[in-house]
């Protein structure tokens, strides 16, 4: 299958009633685990990195990785930029080649927010890129990709996000709805009214972030109401270091780094797979 756009996925997702995950990574096991998963379940994937993640890995290199271990899997897999912080971040990911640059203007007034999209949707739809946009405050509660810990968050508002989605001609909409990145303190309490009047508002695919400890449950509500994506990127490092620092400990003396990072990279193969189904995106890969 072939490297697509994040619109290809995500209207195909909201038109069947499943999400896509998108995966974090800034590594070559990171990457494999992630399509590994999506291969196994016949699943579509998003394969995404921030601007720290791509500055640690190289743009040109990284989306050169994406490519090769993708081009022979039967699953249709996107590349995107998460939460782009500025127009210059998103034109060197279209250079890149990502198929998907996300512009996070969300801490500006309306007004420039919608200003700076309106230049990153010019852009990459012109390249046959599409684009995410964000509206409300989705905080951090640890430090991460996404930047340093900042518990600063503030809900979407659904006439904001109609006014932001006709304005900017965006594909998909990141709506803050009570999501943070990171780990979560406590079960995180989505406001699902919220949800519903935004889908109804704005009608494109919806991208829940931060979906490291949001319940099962609560996923597949969110998938109800139009949420076609969902990022993970803690759970993954998580189970990484934890795996690692594991085998490190019970193997002190080993000097071969594949075997080291081997059962890492299975860890976060089986953490992909089960939040691959909790998408409900397992066998949704067409050809």
């Amino acid at each position: 299958m072939s490297i697509v756009t994040n619109k290809e996925l995500l209207d195909r997702a909201k038109a069947g009633h499943y999400a896509v995950a998108a995966f974090n990574t800034n590594n070559l096991e990171y990457t494999q685990a992630s399509l590994q998963a999506a291969a196994e379940l016949n699943a579509p994937v998003i394969i995404a990195a921030a601007k720290s993640e791509i500055d640690y890995m190289n743009g040109y290199a990284f989306v050169a990785m994406v490519k090769a271990l993708a081009e022979r899997l039967p699953i249709p897999v996107g590349i995107h930029l998460d939460h782009g912080p500025s127009f210059d971040e998103a034109v060197r990911c279209l250079r890149y080649g990502f198929t998907s640059v996300m512009y996070d203007g969300s801490a500006l007034s309306l007004e420039e927010n919608i200003a700076n999209t309106q230049k990153v949707v010019a852009a990459a739809h012109a390249c046959g890129v599409s684009v995410e946009g964000e509206i409300g405050v989705i905080g951090q509660t640890t430090d991460g990709p996404e930047g340093k810990k900042n518990e600063m968050a503030g809900l979407a508002d659904p006439a904001q996000c109609e006014q932001f989605v006709k304005a900017t001609g965006v594909d998909c909409l990141a709506a803050a709805i009570g999501n943070a990145h990171g780990l979560y303190a406590r079960k995180p309490e989505l406001r699902f009214d919220l949800l519903k009047d935004i889908e109804q508002r704005t009608g494109v695919p919806l991208v829940l972030h931060g979906g490291t400890g949001i319940p099962e449950e609560d996923i597949r509500k969110a998938i109800t109401m139009g949420v076609a994506k969902i990022n993970f990127s803690t759970v993954m490092r998580k189970g990484c270091i934890e795996t690692l620092t594991a085998t490190l400990n019970a193997h002190p003396g080993e000097l071969d780094l594949m075997k080291l990072l081997t059962p890492a990279k299975q860890k976060m193969v089986e953490i992909a797979k089960h939040h691959i189904m909790m998408c409900m995106s397992d066998g949704k890969a067409w050809k």
